[in-house]
């Protein structure tokens, strides 16, 4: 799409089973056909999300006087889990103003120009691509992308809205706390790596465990060279989830958020992995290569920048058939299903 209109582009959300936010009053917000049981409508093709950002912001003006909580494109019937994965877009000369809410929102940098940065408690963290930055609950935060560059910067958000929304009346009752128009941005007053260096592995004696957690840097380099060292080591890998790393809290050794972990795997070149449920639910972004994921024997074939679904206590195994590997980033809400007990998996015997 090329300079749409608000309902060009509204009929191209519902054409392609996706959702946006942001186009307010415009009759756009919250598009799409309603959710059905098909596992093939939980799964969102790269191409149609990345289509409907670029023309989002087109349509859509950021900055301090105008949205806070940026454009966003979802698949439609994402909402309705406990956790959501989504996207979201920023152009060259933007920047948000500071807010902060209940949710934990963290974002995987899909593709970003140089210079853009992610801004949380009064640090900067560059985008890079691949890179896992959080915002935990109660954390000032916004996003920049300076002038100059001709690309914008487009990330994978994860939030965990269905443990963090109190309703609608949240924002009523002071739940949304937004900079104001004067002063809309934050000071980046701490050096960088503040929150890692001092409350990872080395900190102050006299410092407690801190509530909410801080905003952490996981850079692609480092989940990379984790996968790369067990494959070099010839590790066999987990049967239903081939080579598998998570991102830990560096504070507990935890998973990634108490509501919800990151993680990458390593589907390897013709692995086929064994079948398994679990009752969390998981959102997945193809990072690289393609492949397939069978969910209750429906088969649903993915290629790079997909986002797929599984909702809980489904059966489901991941296969690639390909000559190249492929590297998947997913979002469960384990932590928080394990913390209330609730927390169930079976794995199927061969």
């Amino acid at each position: 799409m090329s300079n749409p209109t608000v309902e060009e582009f509204d009929q191209f959300l519902k054409d392609h089973h996706l959702s946006a936010s942001g186009l307010r009053g415009g009759g756009a917000g919250r598009s799409g056909p309603p959710p059905t049981p098909r596992f093939a409508d939980a799964h969102w093709k790269w191409a149609d999300i990345r289509a409907a950002l670029v023309s989002a912001a087109e349509l859509v003006t950021v900055g301090p006087t105008g949205m806070t909580e940026m454009r966003t494109v979802h698949g439609t019937g994402g909402p309705h889990h406990a956790i959501t994965m989504s996207a979201q877009i920023l152009n060259p000369g933007e920047r948000t103003r500071a807010h902060r809410n209940m949710k934990n929102e963290t974002r995987l940098v899909r593709e970003a120009p140089a210079g853009a940065i992610f801004v949380s408690d009064g640090e900067a963290f560059p985008m890079g691509r691949g890179d896992v930055i959080t915002s935990p609950t109660w954390t000032f935060h916004e996003s920049y992308t300076p002038d100059g560059n001709t690309d914008p910067a487009i990330w994978i958000d994860g939030f965990d809205r269905g443990y963090s929304s109190i309703g609608e009346e949240a924002e009523a009752l002071g739940m949304n706390e937004r900079y104001s128009e004067d002063e809309p941005f934050q000071r980046i007053e701490r050096s960088d790596g503040y929150a890692l260096k001092t409350l990872g592995h080395v900190r102050q004696l006299s410092d407690e465990t801190p509530y909410p957690l801080p905003p952490i840097n996981y850079p692609w380099a480092e989940t990379w060279a984790a996968l790369t060292a067990l494959r070099e080591s010839e590790v066999e890998g987990d049967p239903y989830d081939g080579l598998h790393v998570t991102l830990v809290s560096p504070v507990d050794g935890g998973p990634t958020l108490p509501t919800m972990s990151w993680h990458a795997q390593l589907v390897r070149s013709r692995e086929k992995t064994q079948a398994h449920r679990h009752n969390s639910t998981t959102c997945y972004h193809v990072f690289e290569g393609a492949g397939a994921t069978v969910i209750e024997g429906e088969r649903l074939e993915w290629s790079e920048g997909d986002i797929f679904v599984i909702p809980p206590w489904r059966w489901h195994q991941h296969e690639n058939s390909s000559s190249s590997d492929a590297v998947l980033f997913s979002i469960d809400d384990a932590p928080a299903m394990t913390k209330l007990g609730f927390y169930r998996k079976q794995e199927a015997t061969a």
